[in-house]
C-alpha cells in the first residue's frame, strides 16, 4: 500500500473537510504510517476530490497564469500604475528564469489532483455500489479535461514541458521528470479526450445555468478538442495533407457545439437566474439569427425594462454563466460569493479593504484612431467605424485613461438601447460603469471562439487546399486537387456541410469555405455592430477578400476584437508563428511592445522559442533533467526599471 506524501495529504487536508472530515483526522497517524488507500472507500471521497478539482481552478496562480501568459505579454495591455516588477519585466520582453511569473505549480497542482482521482476513482467503484459505472465515467472524463486544459496551457506557454499521467502520490517516487515534446503531449491529450467525451453530459440540469458551465460538460469537452485541434494542424512541419486532416477535425467539433446550441435556443429554454426567468428568445440577436443562421445574444435586446445595453457584454462578463458560456471558472454559486483576486489585481478592480489596484491597463495602440464620422470598414484598424459595442464596452478610452472594464466592473451603461448612430470617441462620453466586481467569473471557452476556430480552420484549410491544386498544375496532375478533397472529409455524424450547393455530402470548394468563414465572422462583428445593419460600408464586404492572408487578417482582427483580455491574443499569435514557421508576424505585433528591452531581445524575437516562456530556475536547480528554452539560455536580458 501506497504511503501518502506530504502533498496529497494537504490536498486531501483541504477536500475532506468539504464533507465533515477535518485535517486533524488526517494528523492521527504519523505521516509515513498514513495510507492513501484508506481515505478513498465511497462515492463521497470521490466527489469531493474532484470538487477540489474544479476549486484549484481557483486557487492562487491558476487564472494570473492564463492573464499573464496569454493577456500581458500581448499587443493588447501596457503596464498600469500598480503593476509588480516581475510583470513590468515580462511585459517589456525583459525576462529571465528567475521571473516569478514562470511559475507553473498551479498547473501541476490541478493535474496532480486529477491524476489522483483518476488513479484511485475506478477502484472505489469496485467497491462501493452506489458509485455507478455512469458516475465513474462523468468523473474520470471531467478530469481528464481539467487535466488536459492544464496541460495545454503549459505547452502553449512553455512549448515542451515534464509530462505524467500518473499521480504524485508515493514519498518513493522518482518525479524528476525530463519535457516531453509539445506535439507528443497534444497527441496524448486529444486521444484522452475523444475517448471520454461523450461520457460528459450536455447539461446537468435545464433550470442549472450555472452548474452547466461551472462544470465540465460535454460542450467544454469538444471546444478544448476544437482548440487542441486548431493548434495541431497549425504545424508549418507537417504536409499539407496532415494539416487538413486536423482543420477537418477541428471543423467536425465546432459543428456539434454550434448544432448544439441553435437546438437549445429552438427549443426556446427558460431558466431562472438571479431571481429572474429568462427566456432566450427574448434575447436572441434577431437580425444575426435570421441573416447569419448562429444564436447569439442581442446587445440591445434583454429582459426586463430595467435592462440597457450593451446587453450581451454585460449579460457574458459581469452576469456570468449566460447562454453563450461552454465553460468557465465560476466564483458565484447559489448562496455563496468567493472572491476573484486575480482578476480584481489585474484589471482594476477593488481590494476587500475598499483601495483600487490596476497591473494592467487597455494598450493606446486599440484606438489608433477617433473614428468619429468614419464609416468605412478597413482591416488596418481594429476599430476603424465607431459602431463596435467592443470599442466602448470593455474599456474607456480618453487622452489619459485606458481602464480595463471587461470582468473588473458589475455592468456597463452606454445610455442607449438601440443604438442607430456612432458612438463618441475619442472621450466615450455615454458610457458609464457600475459597480467594481470582486466575484466575477473567469471565461474560459463561449460560443463565439468555438464559431471563429471554425472559421479558422475553415480559411486555413481553403489555402492548402488551393495550395494543392496549384502544385497538382505544376505537375500537369489533374486529379490531385479532387483526391486530397476527397480525403479531408470526416468520417462518422458531425462531418461538415457546405451552406449551399444540392449535394449536402460533398466536400466544401476552396470558395466555399471561404464564402462560410466569412459568413461567421460577419455574424460574431454584426452582433457588436447592431448598428451596420444598413450601414453597407461599415462592416466587412466579402468582394473586397481576394486572398488567404486577407482573409487571415480579417480573422485575426475579429478575434482579437471579441476576446480583449481574455487570456487569448498572445496565444493566437504563436499558433500563428506556428503555422507560418517563422516570427515575422509575431515581431510585427509586438516589437513596440518589447521596445524598451534591449537589443538581444529585439534579434531574439526572430527565434521561434523566444515565444515560449523560460523554465524557472529553481526548477531546473531541484530536476537536473529538465533543460531550459534555449532563448533564455545565455540570460542576456537586461531588467527595466
Amino acid at each position: 500500500m501506497k504511503k501518502i506524501n506530504h502533498q496529497i495529504k494537504l490536498m486531501l487536508a483541504a477536500a475532506l473537510v468539504g464533507v465533515g472530515i477535518t485535517s486533524c483526522s488526517l494528523d492521527m497517524l504519523p505521516l509515513n504510517d498514513i495510507v492513501l488507500e484508506n481515505y478513498w472507500t465511497n462515492k463521497s471521497d470521490v466527489e469531493s476530490v474532484v470538487n477540489s478539482c474544479y476549486a484549484s481552478l481557483k486557487g492562487s496562480g491558476y487564472i494570473s497564469d492564463m492573464i499573464v501568459w496569454g493577456e500581458c505579454r500581448s499587443d493588447n495591455t501596457d503596464i498600469g500604475p500598480d503593476v509588480p516588477t516581475p510583470l513590468r519585466n515580462l511585459m517589456k520582453g525583459s525576462l529571465k528564469s528567475t521571473n516569478s511569473y514562470c511559475n507553473w505549480s498551479a498547473m501541476y497542482n490541478v493535474i496532480n489532483r486529477c491524476n489522483t482521482v483518476l488513479y484511485y476513482a475506478p477502484q472505489v467503484h469496485e467497491n462501493d455500489p452506489n458509485y455507478t459505472e455512469s458516475d465513474l465515467a462523468i468523473n474520470v472524463a471531467e478530469c481528464k479535461v481539467l487535466r488536459a486544459l492544464s496541460y495545454f496551457t503549459l505547452i502553449k506557454t512553455f512549448k515542451d514541458v515534464p509530462f505524467s499521467l500518473e499521480p504524485s502520490i508515493d514519498d518513493n517516487q522518482d518525479f524528476k521528470l525530463s519535457r516531453t515534446k509539445f506535439e507528443v503531449i497534444l497527441e496524448a491529450l486529444i486521444n484522452d479526450i475523444e475517448e471520454v467525451k461523450d461520457d460528459l453530459p450536455i447539461e446537468y440540469g435545464a433550470a442549472t445555468p450555472v452548474y452547466n458551465t461551472g462544470k465540465v460538460t460535454r460542450y467544454a469537452a469538444y471546444a478544448l478538442l476544437a482548440e487542441m485541434y486548431l493548434w495541431r494542424a497549425s504545424d508549418a512541419q507537417l504536409t499539407l495533407q496532415e494539416q487538413n486532416d486536423y482543420y477537418q477535425k477541428c471543423i467536425d467539433a465546432c459543428n456539434w457545439v454550434i448544432e448544439q446550441k441553435i437546438s437549445q435556443m429552438q427549443r426556446n429554454t427558460f431558466y431562472t437566474w438571479r431571481g429572474n426567468t429568462i427566456n432566450l428568445a427574448d434575447n436572441i440577436d434577431d437580425n444575426v439569427w435570421s441573416q447569419y443562421g448562429y444564436p447569439l445574444l442581442s446587445e440591445v435586446k434583454g429582459n426586463g425594462s430595467g435592462v440597457t445595453a450593451p446587453y450581451a457584454f454585460n449579460s457574458i462578463f459581469s452576469e456570468g454563466n449566460s447562454f453563450e458560456s461552454l465553460f468557465e471558472i465560476t466564483f458565484h454559486y447559489a448562496g455563496t460569493q468567493e472572491s476573484n483576486s486575480e482578476v480584481v489585481n489585474f484589471y482594476g478592480g477593488q481590494t476587500s479593504t475598499g483601495g483600487a489596484i490596476q497591473y494592467l491597463v487597455a494598450a493606446k495602440n486599440l484606438m489608433t484612431t477617433a473614428p468619429d464620422n468614419v464609416t468605412t470598414y478597413t482591416d488596418n484598424s481594429l476599430f476603424s467605424v465607431c459602431t463596435d459595442f467592443r470599442s466602448a464596452a470593455p474599456f474607456h478610452f480618453s487622452d489619459n485613461e485606458f481602464t480595463i472594464y471587461k470582468y473588473a466592473v458589475d455592468g456597463v451603461d452606454l445610455k442607449n438601447t438601440t443604438p442607430t448612430g456612432k458612438f463618441s470617441y475619442p472621450e466615450q462620453e455615454n458610457q458609464v460603469r457600475t459597480n467594481l466586481n470582486q466575484d466575477i467569473n473567469w471565461i474560459v471557452y463561449r460560443l463565439t471562439e468555438v464559431m471563429l476556430f471554425r472559421a479558422e480552420a475553415e480559411i486555413e484549410l481553403a489555402g492548402n487546399l488551393n495550395a494543392i491544386a496549384a502544385e497538382a498544375d505544376s505537375d500537369g496532375d489533374t486529379d490531385v486537387e479532387n483526391k486530397n478533397n476527397e480525403d479531408t472529409r470526416a468520417d462518422g455524424d458531425g462531418s461538415q456541410e457546405p451552406t449551399g450547393g444540392d449535394n449536402p455530402t460533398a466536400p466544401l470548394s476552396p470558395d466555399e469555405l471561404y464564402d462560410d468563414a466569412f459568413n461567421i465572422i460577419s455574424a460574431v462583428y454584426q452582433r457588436s455592430n447592431p448598428a451596420v445593419k444598413n450601414m453597407a460600408d461599415a462592416k466587412p464586404t466579402r468582394s473586397k477578400y481576394k486572398t488567404h492572408d486577407d482573409f487571415e487578417k480579417l480573422l485575426m482582427n475579429e478575434r482579437r476584437r471579441e476576446f480583449l483580455f481574455e487570456g487569448k491574443r498572445y496565444f493566437d499569435l504563436v499558433r500563428q508563428a506556428r503555422r507560418e514557421g517563422n516570427t515575422s508576424k509575431f515581431q510585427a505585433a509586438l516589437t513596440s511592445k518589447f521596445g524598451e528591452a534591449s537589443k538581444a531581445v529585439i534579434i531574439k524575437m526572430a527565434m521561434m522559442d523566444f515565444m515560449y516562456m523560460p523554465i524557472l530556475k529553481t526548477q531546473i536547480q531541484v530536476n537536473p533533467n529538465l533543460t531550459q528554452n534555449p532563448a533564455y539560455a545565455e540570460e542576456e536580458n537586461v531588467e527595466i526599471n
